[in-house]
């Protein structure tokens, strides 16, 4: 009698550990697929990553030749810059060297006739 309830409770032992089996083995199916997608995706953000850092390069790339370029319009109009202040002043002396060379007689004529030009300019719009 002792040997059929030990044989019982052996069975029982063994249909749990069967069932905890089965559930453990769909488990780890389970797991394997979630592995397979997580390389996958794993695989993927690798890819887009490199896909990024190469975008990187080529925008620092870009961004030197541009600065470059910059640059050199830069001290072009500098440079530009520069000249024209020379050639500015050079023209203020030389207005002002016309002006102290300018005999005084042709200036008080030139005010002088200011009031016919304007009479005349008034005329002819009418």
């Amino acid at each position: 009698m002792w040997s059929f309830v030990i044989d019982v409770v052996f069975v029982a032992l063994l249909v749990a550990t069967i069932v905890f089996v089965f559930r453990l083995e769909r488990r780890l199916v389970s797991l394997r697929g979630t592995r397979d997608q997580l390389a996958a995706v794993i695989g993927d953000l690798n890819s887009a990553a490199a896909r990024a850092e190469a975008g990187i390069k080529g925008l620092k790339t870009a961004v030197e030749t541009a600065g470059a370029a910059l640059e050199d319009r830069v001290k072009r109009a500098r440079s530009l810059n520069d000249e024209l202040g020379a050639l500015v002043q050079s023209g203020q002396r030389v207005v002002q060297k016309l002006e102290f060379a300018r005999p005084v007689t042709r200036a008080a004529s030139v005010f002088a006739d200011e009031p016919r030009r304007e009479a005349s300019r008034a005329a002819k719009i009418r």
